[in-house]
């Protein structure tokens, strides 16, 4: 199914001044700065193969960096969506596969997704992956050099698992002409529909719709549950979600990225309710990984942008359960000053305070 693209450009400044939530299935919840249960998070523990990724300088369109990740467990292995950039400087997406979480030993030679539209012409970046019934929904970054747009594909599960990359079906952006990014899908329905968060700058947004997640989405019913900080905070200058969300026990676990006003990229946790995720639960004050480390810190010529930890996915150390309770290890992915790809892990117990645990 394609959906024609508008080309009409919205002035978010306006829209902006006019609301902070528009009609929504649940009572509005929106949370200022941390007033949401200031008890910090514990941190991620950095893998010591990192980084797990690199440019491949032989592949013209990887030659330059990978960066940014979704991540997916299938039929019990970690399936990688990169995003390349090389010589022609344009954003594709790539594949590589690990056994175990940590070790990618199979990579493709060739884009599994790659620019389609003139709303993409400089790239599609920063995906997320999403598993729906038996499709995979992804969730990227459509830019043409003027507007960041969110584009959505999916593609059947038995496809993706043997490579046919053709059979991507392509469903057109999400509120065309907004600039936006960062968005993910949600793994289950509430109360009969899907689930998106999103982020028009700078704050962190989700909406729902009552059709399926590759129909035209609603402009009604979008609502700010987290904003940036302000002040000298580590997520003082914008916030986005990072991994999909996971689902533990006690709620529904975002890692999320923050930016503060020298442009440091840091990750956070946040989580919101497991029935009505427009309700955020917890918020670390704290930042729960930031960059120190060589490749993390950039600044050579060799890497793209410096002092940037970024994730776009996330998955279980046991990839077959459905719900993490304390003692489950998360995997995350990260890019590492947007030029290779990182790991580092936790248990959710150390993410989540056992004051929220309960």
């Amino acid at each position: 199914m394609i959906i024609k693209v508008m080309e009409k450009r919205i002035d978010l400044n306006r829209v902006g001044q006019s609301i902070d939530s528009w009609d929504v299935p649940f009572p509005v919840f929106v949370p200022h700065g941390h007033t949401v249960n200031q008890m910090a998070a514990g941190t991620l523990t950095r893998f010591s193969g990192n980084p797990v990724l690199k440019p491949i300088k032989e592949h013209q369109w990887e030659s330059k960096y990978v960066l940014n990740a979704a991540t997916i467990g299938l039929d019990g292995k970690v399936y990688m969506v990169y995003r390349a950039y090389g010589d022609d400087e344009i954003s594709r997406l790539g594949l590589a596969v690990s056994k175990d979480g940590f070790n990618f030993t199979e990579r493709l030679e060739t884009p599994i997704f790659e620019p389609d539209h003139s709303s993409e012409s400089l790239g599609c970046e920063d995906p997320r992956l999403t598993l729906l019934g038996a499709r995979v929904f992804m969730t990227y970054t459509a830019w043409d050099g003027e507007v960041p747009q969110i584009g959505l594909a999916s593609i059947w599960v038995k496809d993706f698992l043997n490579y046919r990359w053709k059979e991507w079906q392509r469903h057109g952006l999400f509120l065309p002409g907004v600039p936006n990014k960062d968005a993910t899908l949600f793994p289950e329905e509430f109360n009969g529909k899907v689930a998106m968060l999103h982020r028009i700058e700078p704050h962190i947004w989700i909406t729902y719709s009552s059709r399926r997640p590759e129909q035209p989405w609603p402009n009604t019913g979008h609502q700010i549950i987290a904003k940036a900080t302000g002040g000298m905070d580590w997520d003082s200058k914008k916030i986005g979600a990072g991994a999909q969300p996971i689902k533990t026990k006690y709620g529904w676990l975002m890692i999320t990225h923050g930016v503060d006003h020298a442009k440091v990229y840091r990750l956070g946790v946040m989580l919101l309710d497991l029935k009505n995720p427009s309700k955020l639960i917890y918020r670390s004050p704290n930042a729960i990984l930031e960059p120190v480390n060589e490749c993390e810190l950039g600044g050579d010529d060799q890497s793209w942008v410096p002092n940037v930890v970024f994730t776009c996915g996330a998955v279980p150390r046991e990839l077959h359960k459905p719900i993490l309770d304390a003692n489950d290890e998360l995997i995350v992915y990260y890019g590492a000053a947007d030029t290779v790809m990182s790991i580092a892990t936790a248990k959710i117990g150390d993410l989540i305070p056992e004051e929220i645990r309960g």
